[in-house]
């Protein structure tokens, strides 16, 4: 058992990063490179210095606070389809882009003097993930996401993270792909207000679903790229939070702003709940819920993990 998984099991309060891709676009003059997005700017001589200090900067929010964190490859779509769409190649563009990603990050690691950090090697869906009609079959799915977790498992990360499936069936597919490596791995779904995976998919029934199907199963799920206010609402429903969510959920990456995925990708400016506000809404969530891994997604930045880890710090 490495330490990631030690650390999980004794249920330690825990730090994540926060925006990346929101961060790029409106704080810096970066375009981002078509199709493979962040992923391409690793090796780039003015993308790269800009990532680490993003990434640099969630390690201080956790280190000003005494908190483990955990920082995740820019690779959400470092994967064949969106490869060979920007016209890099094929799966040796795949190798490279996920070996790099996950070299950088154990350099901001090793840099930053601090322990503990984590490194989840990010896995993001083949398709859209907002769109869980473009979504792959289970079988499908592990091919296909098989190359990009061996290279990032080869590559040192602690784990292994597939955030953002907007359907079920890719989602096994990925984890089961994950889970072939030996490495720890968790899986992550948006969730509407009515508690369901984007293909409407009961979250109680994408936990059952995966559980059954995967094995290893995924040390726990998560939920991302909502506001607190939309999974909280979700969760509080007592058909939503059932008995198995409350034991198998451990974990919450939140946007700024509780805008619809359709408003926010029209946004040309960041938007959301100042930090103390979204610090509070997280709060809540781990107080109701028990979720100990906390974090940020769309919107948020190193003033809003800051603000987190000050009210995690605060509770410890």
């Amino acid at each position: 058992m490495g330490d990631f998984e030690r650390a999980v099991r004794r249920g330690a309060l825990m730090l994540t990063d926060g925006g990346i891709e929101t961060r790029v676009m409106f704080e810096t003059g970066i375009q981002l490179p078509p199709h493979v997005q962040v992923a391409a700017l690793v090796d780039d001589p003015a993308g790269g210095p800009v990532l680490r200090r993003i990434f640099e900067g969630y390690v201080d929010a956790a280190r000003s606070c005494g908190l483990p964190v955990i920082i995740g490859t820019p690779t959400f779509r470092a994967s064949l389809n969106f490869a060979r769409r920007a016209g890099l190649g094929g799966a040796e563009a795949v190798r490279r882009l996920n070996r790099d990603a996950a070299a950088m990050h154990r350099g901001i690691r090793a840099d930053s003097k601090y322990r503990p950090v984590f490194v989840a090697g990010v896995i993001g869906p083949s398709g859209d993930a907002y769109r869980p009609e473009e979504s792959l079959s289970a079988a499908e799915a592990r091919e296909y996401h098989g190359l990009q977790a061996d290279e990032l498992a080869r590559a040192g990360v602690d784990f292994l993270y597939a955030p953002t499936f907007p359907e079920v069936e890719e989602a096994l597919g990925a984890g089961q792909a994950m889970g072939d490596t030996g490495l720890p791995y968790v899986v992550s779904f948006v969730l509407e207000r009515d508690g369901r995976v984007l293909d409407g998919t009961p979250l109680h029934s994408a936990i059952e679903r995966i559980d059954a199907a995967a094995s290893p199963a995924p040390l726990f799920y998560s939920i991302s790229c909502v506001h607190p206010s939309i999974a909280a609402g979700a969760l509080r429903e007592e058909a939503v939070f059932s008995d198995l969510v409350s034991r198998r959920l451990n974990e919450f990456k939140a946007n700024a702003s509780p805008l619809s995925t359709q408003e926010l990708v029209r946004l040309d400016h960041p938007e959301g709940d100042d930090p103390e506000s979204f610090a509070d809404g997280m709060w809540e969530i781990h107080e109701e819920f028990g979720l100990r891994v906390l974090g940020g997604c769309c919107g948020t930045d190193d003033r809003h993990m800051r603000a987190l880890a000050l009210r995690m710090a605060s509770a410890r």
